[in-house]
């Protein structure tokens, strides 16, 4: 996810704050699901929007555009005063990135030319170092300034901590994520942590460690598959999802593992005995995964 800020001013940019009418944010080229997560601005969503790193833009892009972060949101009668900083690791991008980029930012046919706040369900830093406007080493320096290491964070957290497992769909992300925290847990999502030089396979073997006793797997229609010759394929989860599945199973035990499924989607066929969950609009599944939680021994 990241916020996607435009404005008609070039010098809109300079000062730290901006102020934008409330009716253009989270509603203009935002896709409803997201628009009714954040267009209301609750205290709530405005530290999940925090959290997203934003792209600041002038209508058609006569200067180069820059990345950072929203750090605060002052709501009035009728506008917003959106309070944000750059990040000084990460490079701005040059005239006309966001015009190249507009089929996997999923930038709308007139975007470019409305001041508006839009909320993009797109892994925005995955797709910079991608399209080589930033490196690797550039987007884990820049989590690092955010996310100091912590004296705690060696600790091994009294089995406190709960592996989420997850694919492209953020949302699912951000409501599983916030269960755990409500729940006085600390939930580990691996593109969270840094990599400090580790494989992704390393990165899942260190961050599922010490601490970590139960595992959240999200089953959401990220791909679709099908057998060879078949006519049709099926909604599937990422590779990642299925592979990391597996692994928390073997590395905590199949009865420490819940999966959340999201729709009608495949699941694995050759792993039985494992608890799947229908991830439901109701909420319902929340009350299944807390008897999960209890019965894995967590007092919750």
């Amino acid at each position: 996810m990241f916020n996607l800020l435009i404005s008609s001013g070039e010098d809109s940019w300079q000062n730290g704050t901006y102020e934008m009418p409330h009716s253009r944010v989270a509603i203009e080229y935002t896709v409803d699901q997201i628009s009714e997560r954040y267009k209301s601005l609750n205290p709530e969503a405005i530290e999940e929007l925090k959290s997203f790193p934003c792209i600041f833009v002038v209508e058609n892009e006569p200067i180069p555009s820059k990345i950072g972060y929203i750090s605060d949101v002052r709501i009035r009668s009728e506008t917003v005063v959106i309070h944000f900083e750059f990040d000084p690791i990460i490079p701005e991008l040059p005239v006309g990135a966001i015009e190249a980029l507009k089929s996997e930012i999923d930038l709308g046919r007139w975007e470019l030319s409305r001041t508006h706040w839009a909320i993009k369900d797109e892994s925005l830093f995955e797709i910079l170092v991608r399209r080589n406007y930033v490196n690797q080493q550039q987007v884990e320096a820049s989590f690092l300034r955010r996310n100091p290491p912590s004296a705690s964070s060696s600790e091994d957290g009294g089995g406190k901590k709960i592996f989420i497992v997850h694919g492209h769909d953020d949302l699912a992300k951000l409501e599983a994520s916030k269960f755990v925290s409500d729940l006085g847990l600390e939930p580990i999502i691996l593109h969270q942590q840094a990599s400090a030089g580790m494989t992704i396979i390393e990165k899942i073997e260190h961050y599922s460690g010490e601490g970590v006793g139960f595992g959240i797997v999200l089953y959401t229609p990220c791909d679709t598959g099908a057998k060879v010759g078949a006519l049709t394929a099926s909604y599937r989860a990422r590779q990642n999802v299925v592979f990391e599945h597996g692994y928390l199973i073997a590395k905590l035990g199949r009865s420490n593992v819940t999966a959340l499924v999201k729709g009608n989607i495949e699941t694995p066929n050759d792993i039985s005995g494992v608890v799947y969950v229908s991830l439901d609009h109701e909420g319902n599944w929340k009350t299944e995964l807390l008897r999960e939680l209890r019965g894995a021994g967590y007092q919750v």
